[in-house]
């Protein structure tokens, strides 16, 4: 028989979060979102995602012991799989979960209380209906505290996220080795799918795979455009493993790169090299955003981007983020990727991703498999 979970094989880091909650102003903070759920409580509610009515709540009193309440067709599973002992479950329709969510916050004297809900999850139906339940209940947003913690990785997070990246990495460079002029995007996002499952990955999560003029498009399906000689092939790709995501951006051409592929790529290489160099304790995601822009601009390449990497985890976007608003110093234990690009919509673009970790000297740059220090040769 399995021993039972315990506080200490959760895989968040739940010491920081207990100290978020004490320095907040709350009496309370409860976790609705499947990652944040995922976090506090250590089990993954899938049908969290799929089934979006079946909410699942994690109430963190402020110096107590948490409570997990699930609707009751999760609850054997939550209790077999959570650290937390207290897993209640709630009948689907009737109270649902809004009603058995107030009744709780009742029993542990917290309907008149000051709590933080994710209020950027919780749909606007049920948060009136919260309110309309415990008029007295003082609601905040949990929002700040959990990413307080969740910025901080455990050892075993650190672990999993490199482990996902170098799976990925792996993945990108069998589906680009094997790229030939005729491909559609198509086949090759296929590829590159079906060697991120084989490599581990529980879900594909993101896959964009185009090529020729589509490379200026971020975020565009693939498609049956066939790749032909000369042509860029780039991906913006990732998965889930074990519910925290991989992110990784990588860049081909089919042939021979032309003099305008070799100096654009060079200017963009010698940009991620100079911020991921500044991936150090003390810094801040503003300087990083600000040297990406100012040496993107001197190099002729305009910078429209509103963030030029983020950390990630349970989400795909976490802070501390590369923007102009981070100001929170990085510290030893956090994640950034680092994404530096360039595209003009609807002509070609260049895009490459990476994961740093920050230490106490200098940064890891964990590309291992597929590096992309040279534009990938393919075709």
């Amino acid at each position: 028989m399995t021993a039972a979970k315990t506080r200490a094989d959760a895989m968040g880091n739940l010491e920081m979060l207990e100290r978020a909650i004490a320095d907040s102003p709350y009496d309370a903070v409860v976790a609705v979102s499947p990652e944040n759920v995922r976090y506090a409580a250590d089990v993954h509610i899938a049908t969290q995602r799929s089934i979006r009515d079946r909410l699942a709540f994690v109430v963190c009193p402020k110096g107590g012991t948490p409570v997990l309440l699930v609707c009751v067709i999760e609850a054997a599973y939550a209790k077999k799989n959570s650290w937390i002992a207290d897993v209640r479950g709630y009948q689907e329709f009737e109270p649902g979960p809004v009603k058995a969510l107030a009744g709780l916050l009742h029993e542990l004297k917290l309907d008149a209380s000051k709590v933080a809900i994710e209020t950027e999850y919780l749909a606007a139906a049920y948060y009136n209906d919260l309110v309309a339940r415990c008029p007295k209940l003082q609601v905040g947003a949990a929002e700040p505290v959990f990413a307080r913690a969740r910025m901080h990785k455990t050892p075993a997070e650190r672990a999993q996220i490199i482990a996902a990246f170098h799976a990925t990495e792996k993945a990108f460079l069998h589906a680009f080795s094997s790229v030939k002029v005729g491909d559609t995007e198509k086949q090759i996002a296929v590829r590159l799918a079906e060697r991120m499952l084989t490599e581990g990955a529980d879900q594909v999560t993101s896959n964009y795979c185009n090529a020729g003029a589509n490379t200026g498009f971020p975020h565009m399906v693939p498609s049956s455009y066939r790749v032909k000689p000369g042509d860029l092939v780039k991906s913006d790709s990732g998965g889930m493993f074990r519910q925290y995501f991989s992110n990784v951006g990588r860049t081909a051409v089919a042939g021979k790169p032309s003099e305008k592929d070799i100096t654009i790529w060079k200017h963009l290489r010698d940009i991620h090299h100079a911020v991921i160099e500044q991936c150090r304790p003390g810094r801040t995601g503003a300087e990083l955003f600000a040297l990406a822009k100012s040496m993107q601009e001197k190099a002729g390449l305009a910078f429209p981007y509103s963030h030029n990497g983020h950390s990630l985890g349970l989400n795909i976007h976490e802070h501390p983020i590369i923007n102009a608003q981070e100001t929170r110093p990085y510290e030893p234990g956090m994640i950034t990727t680092v994404e530096t690009r360039a595209r003009w919509p609807g002509e070609l673009g260049y895009h490459m991703e990476d994961i740093i970790e920050i230490t106490d000297g200098a940064p890891i740059w964990h590309a291992t498999h597929f590096p992309n220090e040279d534009l990938l040769i393919v075709g």
